[in-house]
């Protein structure tokens, strides 16, 4: 594996968009503490102490002070533009991710796409070396039973008609930041690497408004009488947020996708992990039946599509990530689980039920 060199006498600039996030709090943690780059951060608004606090709590003072915030909006190209300016790589994480599906689904596509293309012309413009990209693997995978794969590589593509709102913003995305690069002329290309994370699990810096702590506070609040039966894919928001790092520095990932997942589950594994490792919830490991979640999609337009993936298996082939990034010793779906959970647990977001045995 071969590293990116740069001059000694000044560090190259990386703008990281999103720093607020879930996932993007966790890679700007992993920059800074790296040390090889002067770190340039969007948020919405630098001066809403709400969302800037717990960043500053998760990194402390010394590595915060490193940082230097900018305001951005996906949907605002001048703001994005005037980040980006002046840097030399950019790592655009930032993406709406709702739990539950919109009404319109173009709320969630039109931020993800257009945001995306904006880091990218902004990126085209400034000159930037390399864009590494947050998609998913929403967009590798396929749901219809025609197109469906039991293990699926970083060669296959997602097809937006059959995917839900979120499915397709991902999609669409990736696919529209490829398309950009492509037709590019030779001498004005960048590099672009794009990874793509399961479920992303494990400890959390921010308070609330995200996916994952969504779904993981439905579990351990019990919403679900019975477990769906459903398997995701599931990788720890540590190693997604290395993978960034990795694929910015590694030379060799010019040009590739990264799938991420430590393991696929299914819902009543969660729930098993949770029983053991966190006694007091009792949650139910038992599984809900088909025909429910099939009444409930005639009532509910959001849940008809889970019912192709419905007691679907599946698996996904991170070869590629293993032996180009070098990420072969993962943190633990287990370890992700539990760490999210206590995360929730810790900031109040959840009740503690937790007993000792």
């Amino acid at each position: 594996m071969e590293l990116l060199q740069h001059p000694q006498s000044t560090k190259p600039i990386v703008v990281i968009t999103g720093v607020t996030g879930y996932l993007g709090s966790h890679v700007l943690e992993q920059f800074l503490k790296d040390g090889t780059y002067a770190v340039r951060g969007t948020v919405r608004d630098k001066n809403n102490e709400e969302k800037i606090a717990p960043l500053r709590t998760a990194l402390g003072q010394e590595l915060f002070h490193q940082l230097t915030l900018v305001n951005a909006d996906l949907l605002d190209p001048v703001s994005i533009d005037h980040a980006i300016a002046g840097a030399d790589y950019v790592v655009h994480t930032a993406s709406p991710l709702p739990l539950k599906q919109p009404k319109d689904e173009n709320l969630l596509i039109k931020p993800a796409v257009e945001g995306t293309l904006a880091v990218l012309r902004a990126a085209h413009k400034h000159k930037v070396k390399r864009v590494v990209i947050t998609s998913s693997l929403v967009a590798i995978m396929s749901p219809e039973k025609e197109l469906r794969k039991e293990t699926y590589t970083e060669q296959d593509w997602s097809e937006p008609k059959t995917q839900d709102a979120y499915g397709k913003s991902k999609t669409l995305a990736e696919r529209a930041a490829w398309d950009f690069l492509s037709k590019l002329p030779s001498a004005e290309k960048f590099e672009l690497v794009v990874i793509n994370p399961g479920a992303i699990l494990g400890p959390t810096y921010v308070n609330n408004g995200f996916a994952s702590g969504e779904f993981m506070s439905d579990i351990l609040n019990g919403k679900f009488p019975r477990m769906p039966k459903l398997m995701i894919p599931v990788i720890d928001v540590r190693d997604v947020a290395k993978a960034h790092l990795l694929g910015l520095k590694i030379k060799e990932a010019a040009g590739k996708r990264f799938p991420l997942c430590e393991k696929s589950m299914w819902f009543r594994q969660i729930a098993h992990v949770i029983n053991q490792k966190l006694p007091g919830y009792n949650l139910n490991e038992g599984e809900m039946c088909y025909c429910l979640i099939k009444v409930v999609s005639w009532f509910d337009s959001s849940v008809k599509f889970i019912l192709p993936i419905w007691d679907t298996p599946m698996y996904f082939d991170v070869s590629i990530t293993e032996n180009v990034l070098g990420m072969k010793q993962l943190i633990s779906a287990e370890d992700s689980i539990v760490g999210i959970a206590e995360s929730l647990i810790k900031q109040g977001l959840v009740k503690d039920k937790r007993r000792v045995k």
